[in-house]
């Protein structure tokens, strides 16, 4: 039998499967009910397997599905509702985000930058009045006065202890270095001593930060709270003054017993501590490193006392600014989230365009593929039992499958409910 007649058969003779699609019953044919796998059998054995017989079968059986479907208005609608579902879902998605994005363009971002502006104007106003964050105006031009002062004394002091301590420990006095200028104030103690070896540069260098310290710590001690503070104060200060005594009494020991030693033509008492209460020098002494010692203790609150306005300033303009950044933050969240909608509205009009041009066509329902499979199950049985080669069986499964997957990605398609 020639393939064109075949063929012609296949579009005139009524002996397909008329199966009902919405439940895929065996189709009749007169008094006789076949399956599609037995259709499949048939028809390969009418064509003998032929790969170009296996097409045509395959498109008419896609047609007389595809026509027969199509005219089912009612399996349509059952097979479009959830179409219809979704895309209801699609537009209050779309109206939903909409909204969102209507309210973050028109309540949201513009009360965040007002908010913004609004923050602007306080860190203005902080500098232009910092008064109402320090109490007074004087804070800024009292602490650079401070700051100047300061670093004179700690000059001051560390030539003095410096030169008070070579002139203790180190020098030997001669008729020529008696004044006390000469002892508290060497120009030389720094070099002199550096001649003596490192480690007494180290000494005369380092001793000064001795009475620094002992001055940071009075400081710190007035911040403490409770009547043991004084006793802590108290103490630091005696220290001060004892040390400055000792030095105050070796200095002027040291001149007296040259002056002492000059004198041959009476006696001369030793040099001792009530000999040097009574001594001018040695209350010169004291007076030169202690009470400036003291006086720099006070500069000393007074800068920190000053730093620490200036400082709530900063402190104020510092979390204004940060304020500012995290309302920033907010706001670049917001267009992110704005974008973000943006793109889902998108992807939502796509899929609605979809699923309207899917409502418009046809439906087919999956039930299509396992008659496909069905049919492919009689037509490879004929191969099998007619003796054809594993290889035009492999050809043929593969042809199927083929054109199953071609029917499904180019025509709408959904799962049976």
């Amino acid at each position: 039998m020639g393939l064109l007649k075949v063929t012609k058969d296949l579009f005139t003779v009524n002996e397909t499967p008329s199966t009902d699609t919405a439940t895929a019953e065996p189709a009749e044919t007169g008094k006789t009910e076949i399956t599609y796998q037995d259709y499949g059998y048939h028809q390969a054995s009418l064509l003998g397997g032929s790969i170009a017989g296996l097409r045509v079968c395959l498109q008419k059986i896609y047609y007389d599905f595809k026509e027969r479907i199509k005219n089912d208005k009612e399996r349509q609608d059952e097979l479009k509702k959830p179409m219809k579902v979704k895309l209801e879902e699609h537009k209050g998605d779309i109206e939903r985000w909409e909204n969102r994005i209507k309210k973050i363009k028109e309540e949201d971002l513009p009360a965040l930058l007002r908010k913004i502006d609004t923050l602007k104007e306080d860190k203005k106003h902080i500098r232009e009045n910092p008064q109402e964050i320090v109490g007074d105006l004087t804070g800024r031009p009292s602490f650079y006065i401070g700051c100047f002062i300061l670093a004179t004394l700690t000059v001051y002091l560390f030539v003095f202890y410096s030169s008070a301590s070579y002139s203790t420990f180190f020098k030997e006095f001669k008729l020529g270095d008696i004044g006390v200028a000469n002892a508290i104030f060497d120009a030389e103690a720094l070099s002199n001593s550096l001649k003596r070896g490192i480690t007494q540069l180290l000494l005369i260098i380092t001793i000064p930060s001795v009475f620094l310290g002992l001055g940071y710590l009075i400081h710190k001690f007035q911040e403490e709270k409770g009547a043991q503070k004084y006793v802590k104060i108290a103490t630091l200060i005696l220290i001060t003054f004892v040390f400055d005594g000792i030095l105050a009494y070796e200095i002027t020991e040291k001149i007296y017993d040259i002056k002492r030693y000059d004198i041959i033509d009476r006696v001369v008492p030793e040099y001792t501590i009530a000999l040097a209460f009574h001594t001018i020098n040695f209350w010169l002494i004291i007076f030169a490193g202690f009470i400036v010692y003291l006086i720099w203790g006070f500069v000393f609150d007074f800068v920190l006392a000053a730093h620490g306005k200036i400082d709530k300033v900063n402190v104020a303009l510092k979390e204004k600014d940060k304020q500012i950044q995290d309302v920033n933050i907010q706001v670049s969240d917001l267009h992110t989230g704005v974008d973000k909608l943006t793109h889902y509205i998108d992807d939502a009009k796509t899929q609605i365009k979809k699923l309207q041009e899917a409502i418009a066509g046809v439906i087919i329902p999956g039930e299509f593929e396992t008659c496909m499979y069905s049919f492919m199950a009689g037509w490879l049985a004929w191969m099998s039992g007619a003796g054809k080669s594993g290889t035009e069986l492999d050809t043929a499964e593969n042809i199927v499958r083929e054109f199953i997957g071609t029917v499904t990605y180019t025509t709408p398609k959904i799962d049976d409910l």
